[in-house]
This record gives structure tokens, sequence and C-alpha cells, in this order.
């Protein structure tokens, strides 16, 4: 792990000790001064060290200064920074695992050396819970901070949201793949309704209920779209008031339970992709127009065939970074309307999230987009019902991705510059 620290003159001989204590411990060690008692300015240091931690250049920093107060408070101005003013041991572990502190700032005019090097290793080995609780708070939190310090100008009336990604304001486009990247939403809707309505049926034949089939137009949206697999299987089974097992998901198709449901919706799907995929012209051009400006792209989707579709569909090689179905399974992310995917896709690329823009056309995708106090969500709403996007997290609403376009494409060379 490396180690940013700093410190103003009045923190300095509490920092030279915990220098040599943290070599000492074989952390490598990001030193931003001051290194001398002349007069300097904390919030020069904490900016200094906090943009080492924005940047990915250190996963935690130290700060002292005189009381710590005021190196806490300028080092919480930076987004992506939460730093935390410790004097105890309890506080140095707790600020780590249940709220994600990254910074730990100690007042080097108030406690001594032997505490702060307790209040170092405390903090230090602490790790992120990860526990719903802390997490949907800390969700909040970056939400809260994605209100006040958005780093992408947002649109009005005046303004065309082709001028909204530029470089210098957009450092990553994240982007969702059915429905946005690829003509495959139609897809996995036709295959969720064949999947639930044979199943509706087999239900209805077996409890004496009347059959009410699988709605496209509201169930898919509401319950199954963007989300994983297997929960979107339990949100729309809970919306009928039907329990089944949870199975496992090496359940066979034809099983009678969460997992099994999800599995065949799955097998119907590889059966149409077979055919092949097609990625819509408008996001293909979009995507081609902001990589030639130097701003990175990713694909972010639940989907566990997302590596087979973009290369059915030729598309493959537009993206830097990918977080599919495996990807979630492999880092205990949870699925939409949580932001973890798009949040780790935006640590792939090494952006901070108010520096990127996530596009969706799931209503759970923009409320990840919007949790996860990202600069800009856009959504893409193809099928003329654009407020429900809007209603649940999108800034702005296009019908096609190529309408981000229309004011940049005739100035290429102009934009790129």
């Amino acid at each position: 792990m490396r180690i940013a620290i700093g410190s103003d003159h009045t923190g300095l001989p509490l920092k030279k000790g915990i220098d040599d204590y943290l070599h000492a411990l074989g952390y490598d060690v990001i030193d931003v001064g001051t290194n001398n008692l002349t007069a300097v300015d904390y919030p020069d240091y904490a900016e200094a060290l906090s943009k080492l931690l924005v940047e990915r250049k250190a996963e935690r920093g130290i700060l002292i200064c005189g009381n710590g107060v005021g190196t806490s408070v300028a080092a919480n101005k930076v987004p992506g920074i939460r730093a935390g003013l410790c004097h105890d041991t309890y506080s140095a572990r707790q600020g780590v695992e249940h709220d994600g502190m990254n910074v730990l700032v100690l007042g080097g005019r108030v406690i001594g050396a032997e505490l702060a090097r307790e209040l170092v290793k405390t903090f230090l080995a602490a790790q992120f819970t990860r526990e719903e609780r802390s997490r949907r708070q800390l969700e909040k939190i970056n939400a809260i901070e994605g209100r006040y310090t958005r780093g992408i100008p947002r649109t009005d009336a005046r303004k065309p949201p082709s001028a909204v990604i530029i470089r210098g304001n957009c450092e990553a486009v994240l982007f969702d793949m059915d429905g946005v990247i690829t003509d495959t939403a139609s897809i996995h809707a036709a295959c969720w309704k064949a999947m639930f309505d044979e199943f509706l049926q087999e239900w209805a034949r077996q409890t004496g209920q009347p059959f009410r089939p699988f709605d496209i137009a509201s169930d898919y949206k509401l319950y199954v779209d963007g989300k994983p697999r297997y929960q979107g299987v339990r949100d729309f089974l809970h919306s009928r008031r039907i329990t089944l097992p949870e199975g496992s998901p090496t359940d066979p198709p034809t099983a009678a339970t969460a997992c099994g449901l999800g599995n065949r919706k799955n097998e119907l799907v590889n059966r149409r992709l077979a055919v092949g995929a097609k990625a819509y012209p408008g996001t293909v051009a979009f995507i081609m127009y902001i990589r030639r400006m130097g701003i990175k792209t990713a694909v972010v989707t639940s989907s566990g065939n997302c590596q087979a579709i973009l290369r059915a569909a030729k598309v493959a090689d537009l993206f830097d970074a990918r977080v599919d179905g495996e990807v979630l399974i492999e880092y205990g992310l949870a699925g939409k309307p949580a932001p973890d995917s798009f949040l780790k896709a935006a640590e792939m690329l090494g952006v901070s999230p108010n520096r990127a823009v996530v596009v969706e056309d799931a209503l759970a995708g923009v409320q990840a987009g919007a949790k996860g106090g990202f600069g800009l969500v856009i959504g893409v709403d193809r099928h003329g019902n654009p407020q429900p996007l809007k209603a649940h997290g999108a800034d702005i609403v296009v019908s096609d991705l190529a309408e981000l376009l229309a004011e940049a494409v005739p100035h290429p060379a102009q934009s790129a510059a």
C-alpha cells in the first residue's frame, strides 16, 4: 500500500516520526511536505496530498497540522476525499470500516508520538466492511458530493447536450450495453417474457389463479431491466407475490427455482445471440468521437454475455474497461440500482466519479449513476417516453447518442485539439 503524508510547519515534528514509522513497517511513502519549520499554509498541503489519492497515486493519506481541524476541513473540499480527525483508535478503525475514510488527520500539538503511531497502525489495518448499511450510507455521501461539486457543467435550455462532453470537463464515459451500445434490449425483453409467461402459465395451472402474462412495457422496465439476472427474477416474482426457493447458479434451466428461471432466460438469450448482434450506429459514432478526444470508455452491464455480445457486434475494441456479470461476482459487487458497478469501472479507469459520465437506458441504471455522484447521467430513451428516466436520476435524455454529435461533428479537428 502506498501512503501519502503531509503537514504544515506545526505538524512537522510529528510527521517526521510517523514517516520513519511507516518506512519501518515497509510502506511506500510519498511525502508532500512541508520539510522545514518556516510558516506555511495548511490548505496547500491538504490539497497536494488529496490530489495524489484522487489520481490513484496513493491509496491512503495522513495529514497533520496543529490541532487537525483546519487540515481536515481543507482536505474534505476535494471530491472523493473522506478525511477524519481521529485521536482515538476506535474512531480510526470505525472511520475506515463504516465510513470509507481514506485520510487520517492528526493534531500535532494535541497528541504524542506513541498514540500517533497506534492511530496510524489502526487506520492502515482497517478495511471498509461493505455491509449493506455502510455501503448505503457511503452511497448517500457520494450523492451529496455529486450534487454540490459536479465536475462537469450541467446542461440547460440554452446549451446543447453535446457541449457537456468536452475534454477537460469529462475524463471518461461509462456505457450500459443492452439498449445503449447494442440492439439487444429487445432480445432480452422478449426472452424474459417467453420464460416468465411459460412459468406463469404453469403457476396458474397449479394454483388455480388467473394467468397474467409478463408485460414488456411495464414489468420489464420496473423489475428486470439493467439488473443482474437472478435479482431480476426475484424482484419480478416478488411483485406477483410468488415465492420460490433461491436454488443455485448451477441449477438446470428446468428447475423451479429463482436461479433455474434465470438460467432458462439465459438459455433463450444465447439461442437468439447465436445469429449475431448489432450495435447502434449513433452510439458507435459517438464512442469513436470521444475516444479521438482522449476520453476513456468503459462498458458496465450485469450481463454475463457481455464479451460475446460485444464481439458479435464488432465493438469490443472500443472500450478500455469492462464491468459485467462476471466482474460483479468476482468482486462481490451489488447490481444496479446500487452504483457499485459504475464506481468499479471508474476505479479501473483511474477517474474520479464526478469527472465521469454515465449513459443508461434502464431506470435502475440511471438511479445507479445518480447515487454514485457521477458528473452527468445521460438517459437514452428510444421509445418516446423520457420522463421516467428523468424522474429516476437522468440529467438529460436523448433518443439516440448521435444527438450529442449534432454540434460537435462538423468541427472534429477543433474539438480533438
